[in-house]
């Protein structure tokens, strides 16, 4: 705004004001309201008066002699504040002062323009620019904007004014206002500092990162390959950062030109941003330096590691040639461990080779050819697989014949016979290629005929080490053998069995362990079944509205659970395999589906109670329908006596298997079908009574009949028994006096319906019929008050209906009779005007 001007002329001010903020910080107030100097000059003038009210005359002080019989103090003369012309002057001096009051508020005023300002948050405001990442230019613009502004504060704002008898200072309101533009200019710049100083961190932390890369030395040709990509990528990476680097001189520039003291840290790291491209790219050139000196001393290192693997290799090829002379399974644990190193070491060989070759390709040479790694590990693969395979079976096969047979892995035995005999397979035809493996070739036929030999005995391990394994299957073994064979006989183990004579029978000892296995798994599914319900519970922990029972909650997870193990139940009771289990499965099934019963029985016990409840729960029902009620209060009883049990304990097995409980529903609900046959018949009475009571749903018509003493009940279902009639007016008596229409029109009865001690139906046709009579009435009415009445109070005085229709019934005489005389001209003419 400009500048505020003086309300009155300039002079001396008598009293001095100053302007401030008032207490709740939103507006503008004077640090003592001008009425109260108005009062303040009162007081003063009051102890005026009365200081000079008791001056004493001199005279007695100077002549005491005259004044020594005078007892009584001697005071000059002065007027109190009772006088008249003191009441004048002190008249006076206040309308003088009153006549300056609203100017100082014309004065108040005038910083009404500012109290944006003073409600303006400098915190806020750049809050707002951080979260909206403000450019820079942004930034420039919001703070010439503040620092324009706090100048055009400090240029209207003055320092002082006279305003009337008062002087008004206003330093401080003025210093307050500029202020807030100060101090937001001072946190943008705070903003841009730190905005700075981040930025050129997160810079500095990037191209520190990218140092670090190019400083580490790299271990191998690989290490230096990957460098190389890297060296590549160096340039876009310094472009990522170039945006950020000139945001960030950008700002530098700005806040120095501003005349923002930046430290010397700041300082340096301006110009350490700044040079940070160049110091990567000088970087760049020392790191492609040592690449070219580190590449030559990796090719030389190569070329020396690769001499010592040729010498490898050949040292290799010696030591297998010499496996075809090795004879002696008395030294297997001896030759196994030579067999093993070979075997680390072709390996590794293998992996060396890799990766010379890959590196040749790095350093850009001619591949070698290490083809002879594989011809080694080819000519050598038959003698690792012989004396791995003999190393194994004889540490091995003795345990399996002779150890404790309760601790065979029989799954570990099989897949182990399967895999060796196809390895030793391989080894013999590979080694009988060879001229000079005669010997280990006795050998190798040796072992394969000892594993081919334990080979048969395999499915009787198998069979016999299944978990499922019962005292029942350890007796048909006994049939079968005809000798005693259990896990608690003297000597448990193969051999035992073989003199036995238990060879000949391992097709039917494998078949008795598969079927064990398979009953087993019935067993245990059985078991999990029934073990699935121990947690399964209905929920009737909270009360069903206000019935002080409860209902069943939880029973959809019980259906869900009864349906699947029905059908798995069912499966097993077709199953092959289910003899040892048959009665215990039967028991079960019958038990699942005496549940599904029972439980399909008591949800639909359930669905009638809940509508039948608050049905029988009204007098006025249980009165008329005495037959009906006490069914469903006899079933109401055993409701909720099972609930109450539930409540008590609702583990949902427990529950549904309670002896009689399935017949006790079926009972009920038999009994409850009668309680619905009869109500079904009560409403169809009531509606054959009151045709119109089937416009209603059983429902509606159920609320209506059940508070028959309370015809007020009807008034929600009127507009459905009659269309256009929204409610009734009834009197305190109960006696229905008028019908109003959904529009608001009012008709009053001919004939008052009286509804107490009635039946509602009863009552309810007597409404029909003074709907009928009425509305009769006055259409009678409206055509009769027709000629008599003006039409535009005879419009106001009836419902619309009527209106319309008596005045095509006067229409439709007034017709007939301007026909009859041969005057149509005339009528036409009339109804024109």
């Amino acid at each position: 705004p400009e500048a505020i001007p003086a309300c009155l002329q300039p002079g001396e001010g008598l009293f001095s004001l100053q302007v401030q903020v008032n207490a709740e910080g939103s507006g503008f107030c004077y640090n003592t309201e001008g009425a109260a100097v108005v009062d303040l000059c009162d007081e003063i003038l009051d102890m005026g008066l009365m200081t000079v009210s008791d001056v004493p005359q001199v005279e007695a002080s100077i002549v005491p002699q005259l004044f020594r019989t005078v007892v009584h103090k001697r005071t000059l003369a002065c007027p109190d504040k009772h006088n008249k012309w003191i009441k004048g002057r002190r008249a006076d001096l206040r309308g003088a002062l009153q006549k300056a009051i609203p100017c100082l508020a014309d004065f108040l005023a005038l910083f009404n323009a500012y109290e944006g300002l003073l409600a303006m948050n400098p915190e806020e405001i750049v809050a707002g620019k951080v979260e909206a990442e403000a450019t820079l230019d942004e930034i420039k613009q919001c703070i010439r904007e503040h620092s324009q502004k706090e100048r055009e504060v400090l240029q209207a704002v003055p320092e002082s004014k006279i305003v009337g008898f008062f002087e008004v200072t206003c330093t401080e309101i003025k210093k307050t206002l500029a202020g807030k533009h100060q101090k937001t200019v001072e946190l943008l710049f705070n903003m841009l500092q730190g905005r700075f100083r981040d930025g050129c961190q997160e810079i500095c932390d990037n191209f520190s990162g990218i140092y670090a890369v190019l400083r580490k030395a790299p271990k191998d040709i690989e290490g230096i390959t990957e460098m190389k990509e890297y060296i590549a990528t160096v340039p876009s990476e310094v472009a990522k950062n170039a945006a950020d680097i000139k945001r960030c001189l950008d700002a530098f520039t700005y806040l120095e030109e501003a005349g923002i003291k930046m430290t010397g840290d700041d300082n340096f790291q301006r110009w350490r941003v700044f040079g940070s491209p160049k110091d990567t790219y000088d970087l760049v050139a020392k790191t492609e330096d040592a690449l070219v000196e580190a590449e030559k001393s990796f090719l030389e290192a190569q070329a020396d590691e690769q001499q010592e693997f040729d010498e490898n290799l050949a040292d290799l090829g010696a030591i297998i040639s010499t496996f075809a002379r090795y004879d002696d399974l008395q030294k297997v644990d001896e030759i196994y461990e030579n067999v093993e190193s070979v075997n680390d070491r072709l390996k590794e060989a293998a992996v060396k080779a890799k990766l010379f070759n890959s590196r040749e390709l790095l350093f850009g040479g001619e591949v070698t050819d290490y083809s002879s790694v594989q011809t080694l590990t080819k000519e050598w693969e038959p003698f690792s697989q012989l004396w791995v395979t003999a190393h194994d079976w004889i540490h091995s096969s003795a345990n399996w014949n002779g150890g404790p047979f309760e601790k065979i892995d029989s799954k570990q035995c099989e897949n182990w016979t399967m895999a060796s005999t196809k390895t030793l397979f391989k080894a013999v035809r590979a080694l009988e290629k060879r001229d000079d493996a005669a010997k280990i070739l006795d050998i190798a036929k040796d072992i394969k005929g000892q594993v081919d030999e334990f080979a048969p005995r395999v499915p009787i391990i198998v069979g016999l080490r299944n978990h499922g394994m019962r005292e029942r299957h350890w007796q048909q073994v006994t049939d079968l053998v005809g000798a005693e064979v259990n896990p608690q006989m003297e000597e448990f183990t193969l051999d035992k069995f073989l003199e036995l004579g238990m060879l000949q029978h391992a097709s039917q000892i494998a078949d008795i362990g598969d079927r064990s296995g398979k009953e087993l798994g019935i067993e245990n599914q059985l078991r999990a079944m029934q073990a699935a319900w121990d947690k399964v519970a209905f929920d009737c922990s909270e009360p069903y509205r206000t019935t002080g029972t409860y209902i069943l909650k939880g029973a959809d997870e019980v259906l869900a659970l009864l349906d699947e193990q029905i059908v798995m139940t069912q499966a097993m009771q077709f199953s092959p395999f289910n003899k040892p289990f048959k009665d215990d499965i039967d028991e079960w099934n019958d038990k699942l589906v005496y549940v599904s019963e029972c439980l399909d029985q008591w949800l639909k016990v359930q669905r009638a109670w809940m509508y039948l409840q608050p049905i029988f729960d009204s007098p006025d029902i249980m009165k008329q329908l005495p037959t009906e009620g006490k069914k469903f209060q006899s079933v109401d009883k055993k409701w909720r006596g099972a609930m109450t049990k539930c409540n008590k304990e609702g583990h949902a097995l427990t529950r549904c298997t309670e002896e009689g409980l399935l017949q006790m529903w079926q009972v009920a609900n038999n009994d409850l079908d009668i309680v619905q046959k009869g109500l079904d018949d009560y409403l169809e009475t009531k509606r054959g009574a009151f045709a119109r009571f089937y416009f209603l749903s059983n429902d509606e018509l159920l609320e209506i009949l059940s508070q028959t003493k309370d015809p007020l009940r009807v008034q929600p279902f009127l507009s459905k028994v009659f269309e256009a009639m929204k409610m009734l007016t009834f009197t305190d008596q109960l006696v229905a006096t008028q019908m109003h229409s959904k529009e608001g029109e009012i008709i009053d009865f001919v004939s008052p319906v009286v509804t107490s001690g009635k039946n509602v139906e009863v009552w309810m046709t007597e409404v029909e019929e003074q709907m009928l009579a009425s509305v009769r009435n006055v259409v009678k009415v409206g055509v009769e008050s027709y000629v008599e009445t003006e039409r535009t109070e005879w419009v106001q005085q009836h419902p619309g209906q009527v209106v319309i229709n008596s005045s095509q019934v006067h229409w439709t005489a007034e017709v007939e009779d301007a026909i009859s005389r041969a005057d149509c001209a005339g009528y036409h003419a009339k109804l024109k005007e």
